[in-house]
């Protein structure tokens, strides 16, 4: 439950649906694109001007929905900040409203051409409701894009109150955790309030965990020695194959380690 009843599932729900519902109205813009195109690009482009133009229609209401109501606070923010100086008069922050409102007039008019095209084919209810559903969805966006953008910029003092909360949980979970480990006079205490008993029971814990993984490291060490015996064994009877085939005893004692040096000891026999 906790995988799906996070923050990161609800903000990655919220810009799924603003990819959605733009999307949406940009596949809906092919017909009005094709309609332009088949008027204004036609005559230089030919029967491809229709799809030239469904295609750009499509893409340029997509990416001009994005940037004014996915990314539009942020740069309601730029022109705020910009109209608060010197070179400021209100134009700007007009402008970019003006922007929105276009943007949200050319996905209004895609869907209003789509419920024309149902209503001449003989369907006026499907126009009626394909009409509010629209409507409805782009209010929606709309909305989600504010919530998205409160979400990402919320203050940090939310978070570390959050944080000291999460902190928190996981102080009683490991307590929880380490209790059945705990002496009965340990729970007593933590019974009592005295929290020590947890650092307490941690460190037992800890130490017994230690105390297991030892004979596997004495285990491992032993092995490693003799792993090495045996390679000293191999060198050994490489250098006395040698001395019996023919070689001279220089190889065979280069071959061979010293009695010292196979046991790491830097003394000399008299």
């Amino acid at each position: 439950m906790k995988f799906f009843h996070n923050d990161q599932v609800s903000l990655a729900w919220a810009v799924l649906v603003e990819i959605a519902v733009h999307a949406l109205f940009a596949f809906q813009a092919f017909l009005l694109g094709g309609f332009l195109g088949e008027i204004a690009l036609s005559i230089v482009f030919g029967s491809i001007g229709t799809q030239i133009g469904a295609w750009a229609f499509a893409i340029f209401i997509f990416g001009a929905a994005f940037q004014a109501f996915v990314l539009g606070e942020y740069l309601r923010e730029h022109v705020e900040s910009f109209e608060a100086t010197a070179k400021g008069n209100g134009s700007y922050l007009r402008s970019w409203t003006h922007v929105r409102w276009l943007v949200a007039g050319i996905e209004i008019s895609s869907l209003l051409f789509r419920c024309y095209t149902i209503l001449v084919e003989g369907h006026p209810v499907q126009a009626a409701i394909i009409g509010v559903m629209g409507a409805i969805a782009l209010w929606y966006a709309f909305a989600q894009a504010k919530v998205i953008h409160a979400s990402v910029n919320r203050p940090a003092a939310q978070d570390v109150v959050r944080a000291r909360d999460y902190a928190g949980r996981d102080i009683v979970r490991d307590a929880m955790n380490l209790i059945p480990n705990m002496t009965t006079e340990q729970k007593r205490r933590f019974y009592t309030g005295d929290l020590s008993v947890v650092d307490e029971a941690e460190a037992r814990h800890q130490q017994r965990h230690y105390e297991k993984l030892r004979p596997k490291e004495e285990r491992r060490a032993k092995e490693q020695q003799q792993q090495q015996q045996q390679q000293r064994d191999d060198e050994m009877a490489r250098g006395y194959t040698e001395k019996l085939l023919g070689g001279s005893d220089d190889s065979f004692f280069k071959a061979v380690p010293s009695k010292h040096q196979a046991n790491g000891n830097g003394s000399h026999n008299a």
